[in-house]
């Protein structure tokens, strides 16, 4: 009910530093400005490192339930507060098995951008810069998905989640009389008009057909009045790649056709990316393992080893510097209609949690005993 932005996670950092005070576990909080990091160590070992994020959207909840949030334009829209729930499940129980080792927790703010970060920063990047995955020998995550069936798991080797940049387009133009003098004007919406067409063959024509990719222009905004030539036009759109070399070609033929349009028409756009996260990647060894621990959680029918999805997650940041694997949650609604990760409707059926839950203590117990 009391979502929280990113790196405005306050409330939420302070209900679960009081549910590891009433399990006495030990903690440190204020890394990245509102994550907290909890460990258990029993022996020697490796580290372990699980994570939620905590993060919620800049989304007006629609779903008419009891604990409908009560934060105006503030949705848990991606699910970050059952993920943060799940893990704390885990903490509980992994405080009572035996193991040699440390199992680190992550909370981590900030997943879904950067926000105010003075670096440009998204959660996971701000954490590992203040020395989160020091020592740690393999990571584990997950993420609940709405459409999904409930008691099923998807762990995939490989890239499971796409690459995901965020762009805006200025373009400049030049005012005049739309009905008397059009000619003596560069008119913003006439080239935003036909770069945003051009841009679309970017994927069609000229990326592989069997590497996946998505070019979508979101937003258009423009003019000031019927009668005269656009001055200006902003675009924003984002990109989703499942490989570096597609995402790196992508945006060079975006560039290519900026630079294009503004040569042929003798003006300026400007094409700059604010957000990016990189694909992330599941380590072959960490997936073998998780894998084998998500057996003795479902049926092996229901552990599914070959599902992608094109959302972005900097998980990837993480999966970067430590074998990592991430695991894609069914979370699915038995009755009714399922809505996708952001949608204002988008609801998680409760009987997913124990599922994760379980999930997240096999796979630790059985990484920091055979990693």
């Amino acid at each position: 009910q009391h979502p929280e932005l990113g790196y405005q996670e306050v409330k939420t950092a302070q209900y679960v530093a009081q549910q590891l005070d009433e399990m006495d576990i030990e903690y440190k909080t204020g890394f990245a400005k509102t994550g907290v990091i909890a460990e258990i160590s029993k022996g020697s070992g490796p580290t372990i490192l699980l994570r939620a994020d905590m993060d919620a959207l800049p989304i007006q909840e629609d779903t008419g339930l009891e604990f409908q949030s009560q934060v105006p334009g503030v949705m848990h829209a991606c699910g970050h507060d059952t993920h943060t729930a799940m893990l704390l499940g885990a903490v509980k129980l992994l405080k009572e098995e035996s193991f040699n080792g440390t199992l680190r927790f992550l909370f981590q703010p900030a997943e879904e951008g950067n926000y105010d970060d003075p670096d440009g920063f998204s959660g996971a990047q701000r954490m590992i810069l203040e020395g989160a995955l020091d020592d740690v020998d393999a990571a584990i995550g997950l993420h609940q998905i709405p459409t999904m069936d409930t008691g099923t798991i998807a762990i995939t080797e490989g890239s499971v989640l796409a690459a995901a940049d965020f762009f805006e387009i200025d373009i400049s133009g030049k005012s005049a009389h739309a009905g008397v003098s059009p000619e003596k004007g560069i008119d913003a919406v006439v080239i935003a008009s036909e770069l945003i067409l051009s841009m679309q063959t970017i994927v069609s024509r000229q990326v592989n057909p069997r590497d996946t990719a998505v070019l979508s222009i979101s937003t258009i905004e423009g003019g000031s009045a019927a009668n005269i030539v656009a001055e200006k036009v902003y675009l924003t759109g984002t990109i989703r790649s499942l490989k570096e070399s597609t995402r790196e070609k992508i945006l060079e033929l975006m560039q290519a056709r900026c630079d294009a349009f503004a040569a042929m028409y003798k003006t300026r756009i400007d094409l700059k990316f604010y957000y990016s996260v990189p694909v992330t990647v599941n380590d072959t060894r960490v997936s073998e393992l998780t894998r084998k621990a998500a057996s003795k959680i479902f049926n092996d029918n229901n552990v599914f080893n070959d599902v992608t999805i094109m959302g972005g997650e900097d998980f990837a940041y993480i999966a970067r510097k430590v074998p990592s694997c991430f695991a894609l949650l069914g979370t699915k609604v038995p009755n009714g209609e399922a809505y996708p990760l952001h949608s204002p409707k988008m609801i998680v059926n409760e009987q997913a949690f124990p599922y994760g839950t379980a999930y997240l203590v096999q796979a630790a117990l059985d990484l920091v005993k055979n990693f």
